[in-house]
């Protein structure tokens, strides 16, 4: 139970870290980033207690870390998507509503 209680935690600051760290977090909400590293890291989790590996005593350490490395990798990947993609679809639609007028 104590590993589920720190990786929600670490995940979370993940996320908060990396939405603090985009320069283009303007973008989008401030609780995407958390939300997509909290539940990366917690899917993880979950297969991976399924898997019988946090009851191992020789891999109860993958049930720590691989969430945490996880979820340091999608919300990276989905900053980068979202800064991105938001980005470029703002502008078209003020391309379209200044062409209107």
């Amino acid at each position: 139970m104590v590993s589920l209680i720190v990786v929600t935690g670490v995940a979370i600051s993940i996320g908060f870290f990396a939405w603090f760290a985009d320069r283009r977090h303007h973008r989008y909400g401030m609780l995407l980033l958390p939300g997509i590293s909290l539940s990366s890291a917690l899917i993880l989790w979950i297969i991976l207690q399924f898997a019988g590996l946090g009851y191992h005593p020789d891999l109860f350490w993958m049930v720590w870390l691989l969430p945490l490395v996880a979820a340091t990798i999608v919300t990276a990947c989905a900053a980068w998507w979202f800064g991105r993609h938001r980005e470029q679809a703002d502008a078209e639609a003020m391309t379209a509503i200044l062409k209107r007028r």
